[in-house]
């Protein structure tokens, strides 16, 4: 398995300097799966102070759906055609159909009763219950729909990240039409099985272990890395060993999902970034793709609160980001042992 790295040098003449020559070292990345491209820059790093909130919050709680005093009013219900309940729910989460869906099957499930927590707010309880709501209903998908192979769980956090709501959701989807990334992976496991005749995720988790540079933990049910070439400013990968589909996380497996998440949000909370996307993929009946998740922060950049997505990401599909991945992978290392 190749991590191919191709190292670049950018040459001008500082007028900080005097117009004496300076150079600029970064590095091209390339994924051994997709082949997605990031790019390592050679930027100073600038501190990101915690944001404020506060009127956001505020101004968001005038309407909100989510919130339970008007929800079970304002939110759709399961088309009996589709499902076999109304509305999903486990504890305090409740799964209900997306009003403005991506796909056939799009539903969302709202975690807490709280109209806002911070990365840090979040328990195992909350978290539990709200995958066990999700995979309830991608349970009864499975058994109406066996076409709807494609499926995830997904997480918008904080409009920085996309979420168009604060009250804390996920969101579901279930579609017999794969997205570009499940697109790229098929492509590349199916490569990687043609020319090596194995296993590419038990082949990665292997590469990584003897490398050593970014493994984050291997517990009993998942083996958490960074990603060699991220899809954001740093991209954590937990891949979930023995299982093939939603039904089957359970038991100790949630719970060490359930607790490594809560361990990236805390890093990404310690740096001050305030936002997240998560995915966690399944495909069924297909031996070659293994469920895993990816989570990557969402950061403006100061002073001017710059999106990080520019030209490179949204035309050229290319990931930038100064923050190498072994760094990081010191950084959030601490976070399983405390």
């Amino acid at each position: 398995m190749e991590f191919v790295k191709v190292l670049k040098t950018s040459r001008f003449l500082d007028p900080s300097q005097g117009y004496a020559e300076v150079k600029r070292y970064f590095e091209v990345r390339y994924d051994p799966l997709t082949g997605h491209s990031s790019r390592i820059l050679d930027f100073p790093i600038r501190e990101i102070k915690k944001s404020d909130l506060s009127a956001l919050i505020e101004s968001s709680r005038q309407f909100c759906p989510f919130c339970p005093e008007i929800m079970e009013q304002v939110t759709p219900k399961f088309h009996p055609d589709l499902a076999s309940r109304e509305r999903y729910s486990h504890g305090n989460a409740l799964c209900f159909p997306n009003a403005f869906p991506y796909d056939e099957n799009g539903a969302v499930t709202i975690m807490t009763r709280e109209h806002y927590m911070g990365l840090n707010d979040f328990t195992s309880k909350i978290m539990t219950e709200a995958f066990e709501c999700c995979f309830q209903y991608l349970l009864d998908v499975n058994a109406r729909q066996p076409d709807m192979i494609y499926q995830s769980v997904n997480w918008n956090y904080m409009p920085l990240a996309g979420g168009s709501i604060i009250h804390p959701h996920l969101q579901i989807a279930a579609t017999s039409s794969p997205t570009n990334y499940y697109t790229s992976a098929l492509y590349g496991l199916s490569q990687y099985q043609e020319m090596h005749g194995r296993n590419y995720w038990l082949d990665f988790v292997e590469e990584e272990r003897k490398r050593g540079e970014r493994v984050i933990a291997f517990t009993k049910n998942i083996s958490w890395i960074v990603a060699f070439a991220p899809m954001g400013v740093f991209d954590i990968i937990g891949v979930l060993g023995g299982v093939r589909s939603p039904e089957e996380i359970h038991g100790d497996l949630l719970q060490d999902l359930v607790s490594g998440i809560l361990n990236v949000m805390r890093y990404i909370a310690s740096l001050n970034m305030s936002s997240l996307n998560m995915s966690i993929y399944f495909l069924k009946d297909n031996n070659l793709f293994t469920p895993h998740i990816r989570i990557c922060p969402r950061v403006s950049i100061p002073p001017f609160d710059t999106s990080q997505i520019n030209y490179m990401g949204m035309l050229h599909s290319e990931t930038l980001t100064i923050l190498k991945p072994e760094d990081i992978c010191a950084g959030i290392i601490p976070m399983w042992g405390s």
